[in-house]
């Protein structure tokens, strides 16, 4: 009967052990790989920020085109509104020239038959006025009426005279100002031609960011979606090794739905037993342990069981699970360093790990949570439980840490 029993146990002490080193190796391969792809990710990520920042500055340099652009397409839009101006100003002055020189035509033919009349009528001349006339008085009046008209109509066309050519200075003033608005307007079209040429540029630039950032989200996606794979891998080799963990227990007499014996006790897992918060709603989510202000110093197995290193960069950071039985299952998270390897079986009270301030952390801190779960692969699924409802007392609580009810 006892060499039976020390086969059984024989049997079970190989089980585990070759349990423990099939994992060990599939879970670090496992690990490795996650790595890996992590760095690639990061890597992925970082080109990411540097596109996004070429893209930045790129937007930033189109928008003050486009502010220059607009600048100038008002600057040629008032150019024009002012040639519509100057050209409607000398086709009012072109108007006003034609009917002045009709006019002054109508004047200066008037004019000559005036004295072509005068001249039909005889030879005038101050003598034919001085006979033809009554006496002194009547004469300077014929010739005073004689010249009056000549005056008169002399005038008139020199007043006509001189305003057209007023007008065509004007008109000639017109044109320079059209021939320069016109220059200036094609500048302005060559600079605005310019800038669009510029703006095409710097807009396939940004489409070939564009391009490069969606291939890269498409590469981040793909390391994330193979980092979870990785993850699903390592919750099957748990559940794998959970599962061998089992058999071997079931096979040597072990009871429990873990595949464990466990009396239920738990002890403290660091030395320090200052609570610096608590399970409760804080930022917006569930607590769902406590934390403990153990700052780089050991850390011990609250119970017995078997252990397995994790590590959650954006969460737990190194941490570690120890599956003790009869369903309940303790984690360690935030370590500095682990003092375990995986599927290790330790003892109530081992060093495991050293506490720090990896992961989502702020402080050098030890947290603790407490579950029931049928597997490691199904803990986070699992409800949490209060681990200051299990661990002994003696413990103190620092001000805010207050324990939720």
């Amino acid at each position: 009967m006892k060499r039976k029993i020390v086969s059984i146990i024989l049997v079970f002490m190989l089980i585990i052990l070759q349990t423990q080193i099939i994992f060990a190796e599939s879970e670090q391969e496992l690990k490795d790989k996650k790595q890996e792809l992590q760095d690639q990710k990061e890597a992925a990520e970082a080109r990411q920020g540097e596109v996004e920042e070429e893209l930045d500055a790129q937007m930033t340099e189109i928008q003050n085109l486009d502010s220059k652009i607009e600048e100038n397409e008002n600057q040629i839009d008032e150019l024009s509104s002012k040639i519509e101006n100057l050209e409607t100003s000398i086709t009012e002055k072109t108007v006003e020239i034609d009917k002045k020189q009709k006019e002054y035509e109508e004047k200066d033919e008037l004019l000559r038959k005036r004295l072509v009349a005068l001249y039909e009528d005889g030879d005038v001349s101050f003598l034919d006025l001085l006979f033809d006339s009554e006496n002194i008085l009547d004469f300077i009046s014929s010739y005073d009426t004689i010249q009056q008209i000549t005056e008169c109509d002399t005038e008139l066309m020199e007043s006509i005279s001189k305003e057209k050519q007023e007008i065509e200075a004007t008109k000639k003033t017109l044109e320079e100002e059209k021939a320069q608005v016109e220059s200036a307007k094609k500048e302005k079209e060559v600079l605005s031609t310019s800038l669009n040429a510029k703006k095409q540029e710097r807009q396939k630039k940004v489409d070939a960011l564009s391009e490069e950032q969606k291939s890269l989200q498409q590469q981040i996606d793909d390391f994330v979606g193979e980092i979870n794979a990785v993850d699903n891998a390592i919750k099957e080799a748990l559940e794998k090794a959970q599962e061998q963990i089992n058999n071997a227990n079931s096979s040597s007499g072990g009871s429990g739905s873990a595949g464990l014996q466990f009396d239920g006790s738990f002890i403290w897992p660091c030395n320090t037993k200052i609570i610096t918060s608590t399970v409760k709603q804080r930022w917006g989510r569930w607590h769902k342990g406590i934390d403990i202000g153990a700052r780089y110093e050991n850390v011990y197995a609250s119970a017995s069981g078997y252990a397995y290193n994790l590590n959650n960069p954006g969460g737990y950071g190194t941490y570690i699970m120890v599956v003790h039985g009869s369903g309940y299952i303790t984690l360690y998270g935030h370590l500095s360093t682990s003092h375990i390897s995986d599927g290790e079986y330790v003892k109530q009270g081992d060093v495991i790990a050293t506490s720090g301030n990896t992961g989502a952390s702020t402080g050098a801190h030890l947290h603790f949570e407490i579950r029931k779960s049928s597997s490691i692969s199904s803990y986070f699924n699992a409800a949490f439980l209060d681990p200051l409802d299990y661990l002994p007392g003696g413990w103190t609580m620092t001000a805010g840490a207050d324990k939720a009810s």
